[in-house]
Formats: C-alpha cells, sequence, structure tokens
C-alpha cells in the first residue's frame, strides 16, 4: 500500500485558502513566513464534479458516470458494485461535467494535495511515496468520504474514503472499465492480467480461500480463462468450485489448485421427534356433567348436565358405586367400563347426610 503521511493540512472556506496565524510571540523579521498552495482555483474548477445519487456523494469520471465509496448501499440504481473496496459506478440521466484521472505514478515526494469536496477543502502533504497502481494510499489530516483527492494541477489521483485513506486513479481506473472483479465465494478479487486474470486481494477473513495475491491464473478446469468476463463466466458452469483446478503461476512456478477447500462433510443430525402427548379420554361420568377433585368431591357441575338435573352440588363426594366402595375416579371409571346396561346407583355423602342418585345407563 502507498504510504502518504502527515505534513500539515488546513480546513478552510471555498472563497479562502489561508491559515490563521497561532497565539504566540510574532516570528523574527528576518525567517520567511510559510505560504499554503492555493488550491481556490481547482476548487472552482472541479466542484461542478461532485454529484449526488440519493444521498451518496460520488465524483463524476465521465459526462455519463460517477464512482463512489460508499458501506451502506445507496438507496438509488447502480450498475457496477465492488465487495471489497465498497466502490459503486453510476449512471447519470443528465451530462455530468467529469474530473480528469492522473496516474499516481507522477505523485511527486512533498507534493501538496487536496481532498476537497463540493462545500469543503482540506490541504495534505505528501511526505511518502511507495509503489504504484496499490488500492490504498495514506495521507495525515482528516479527509472525507468521496472527497476529490488531487494535486495543483487540479486532476484527480483518488477517491477519499474518510480520515487519511484514498483509493487510486489506477484501482478507480480498473473498477470503472470492468477490469476487476470480485468473488465473495471465492475471498477474491482478481483484475485483467496478459492473457489471464490476477488476484489482487485476498479476504482474510475468508478461511476457505486457496488463491493467494499475485497468482496468474490462465485455465479453469483445462478452460483457457484471458480475462475477467471468461473467468466469471467459467465459474458459472461449475456447480461445484471444490472440484474446480486452477493453473496457476505463483512465484515464477506454474502449479494446479483447487481455487476452494473442500468443506467438510458435516452430518445431518435429523431432529428428535417427540410424541405428543395423548389426549385423554373423558370418563363416562365426566360426559355426564360431573367434574371431580382427587377426593372424588364435586368441583364443577356443567350447566343443563345430568348431574345438575339430580340436585348435586359442589363439594358433593361420590363414595360408592352400585355396591362398590370409590376412593378414586379410575376405580369409579372401572367399573362404569364393565357395567353397561343397568341401572347404576350413585351414593353421595354432603355434610354426613349420604343419599343415592340413579344413573340410567
Amino acid at each position: 500500500m502507498k504510504c502518504l503521511g502527515l505534513f500539515l493540512f488546513l480546513l478552510i472556506t471555498p472563497a479562502l485558502f489561508a491559515a490563521d496565524a497561532p497565539a504566540s510571540s510574532p516570528a523574527p523579521a528576518s525567517k520567511a513566513e510559510f505560504v499554503y498552495p492555493d488550491f481556490s482555483q481547482c476548487f472552482e474548477k472541479n466542484k461542478l464534479s461532485v454529484v449526488y445519487f440519493g444521498k451518496t456523494r460520488a465524483i463524476a469520471i465521465s459526462e455519463k458516470q460517477a464512482v463512489a465509496y460508499s458501506k451502506e448501499k445507496p438507496s438509488v440504481p447502480y450498475v457496477r458494485y465492488d465487495a471489497y473496496s465498497n466502490l459503486y459506478l453510476f449512471d447519470s440521466p443528465k451530462p455530468l461535467i467529469p474530473v480528469k484521472l492522473k496516474a499516481t505514478t507522477e505523485m511527486k515526494l512533498g507534493e501538496w494535495l487536496v481532498s476537497m469536496t463540493d462545500s469543503s477543502l482540506v490541504a495534505v502533504n505528501a511526505s511518502k511515496i511507495g509503489k504504484s497502481g496499490n488500492e490504498l494510499f495514506e495521507f495525515g489530516g482528516v479527509g472525507e468520504p468521496n472527497s476529490l483527492v488531487g494535486g495543483l494541477c487540479c486532476e484527480m489521483y483518488g477517491l477519499g474514503i474518510g480520515d487519511k485513506f484514498f483509493i487510486s486513479s489506477e484501482e478507480l481506473d480498473r473498477f470503472i472499465k470492468g477490469q476487476s472483479a470480485s468473488f465473495s465465494e471465492l475471498g477474491v478479487r482478481v483484475v485483467d492480467g496478459n492473457e489471464s486474470v490476477v488476484v489482487d486481494f485476498v479476504d482474510p477473513n475468508f478461511k476457505d480461500a486457496k488463491l493467494k495475491a499475485g497468482d496468474k491464473i490462465t485455465l479453469l478446469n483445462g478452460k483457457k480463462v484471458s480475462n475477467i468476463t471468461e473467468f466469471a463466466d467459467a465459474l458459472k458452469t461449475f456447480k461445484d468450485l471444490t472440484k474446480v483446478s486452477a493453473q496457476i503461476q505463483r512465484d515464477n512456478a506454474w502449479i494446479e489448485e483447487n481455487i476452494l477447500a473442500p468443506k467438510p462433510i458435516v452430518k445431518k443430525v435429523e431432529p428428535k421427534k417427540i410424541p405428543l402427548p395423548e389426549k385423554k379420554k373423558e370418563s363416562y361420568l365426566q360426559g355426564k356433567g360431573f367434574k371431580f377433585d382427587t377426593e372424588l368431591r364435586i368441583k364443577d357441575i356443567a350447566r343443563g348436565s345430568f348431574a345438575e338435573k339430580s340436585g348435586l352440588k359442589v363439594g358433593d363426594r361420590l363414595i360408592q358405586v352400585d355396591q362398590l366402595p370409590v376412593e378414586r375416579m379410575a376405580e369409579a371409571d372401572a367399573y362404569l367400563e364393565k357395567n353397561r346396561t343397568r341401572e347404576i346407583s350413585l351414593l353421595f355423602d354432603r355434610d354426613d347426610f349420604q343419599f343415592f342418585v340413579t344413573l340410567n345407563r
């Protein structure tokens, strides 16, 4: 990753780009006063290139399209999205005023840069220059998401993503032209190479990834892949990626590698079936409107039932069925199950007064 360190930055208004003097004793007259670069001309030139799609701020890169960075899905339609860089590409129904992209290879050590939107400017200093063409560049200072990062030439080195990072113009150009694409099922992003596709990013959270950054892929299961389109089309034809072998150039050697590690076989465990409790069968006496407690005392009488018509009351206790003394409901039910064709005498006790009720079967 190309790293640009902090030298000094300054927030200004669109109309003025000057620093307030610090509250300290005046410098000696012989010491030259530092003058910040004037980016106001770039602001006036490029502010109309900052456009909005819904609430998402974007930078126009052609008369018909604009690019934006967002960790949240925009509320309006977009034509392309990269899952790893969080870049979105929008089509505009109206003509746009595009900004010109400038290669980061032209950035000079110590060059002053500006991170600007349609309402603010932040000046930063390019104090470190690393390898060109990487996705993320770093500078010191507080930038804004979707700011235009450029130099005094007023061209765009990259797209600011907040704080001190921006995505390089080279990466933006590949994304805009469809020369880079993310494949979440593989945990990688690839870019077009020379008659191949090259892995330029591997998701560190994707544990099953078998590909490595820098891998150059030329064949999938013996089928030639010369660009991203052919790579994507080939993947669509394979139902099981664990069986797809890629021919890869890695560290100056050619190897064969499955592009996705086999996942462990997980034995499907059938959920244990728990039988539903059987519905308790209603006893004969319950069907006649009786409801007893554990001591065979009547606790409830159904309205209009035989029990109510027989003059029984709550609290009456059943003590005998015909000549059989009973103390549990099961005993009464068992006797009644065996004797279905004759009259049954039920002996009840009410406050030490005993009486019979005749039950016709």
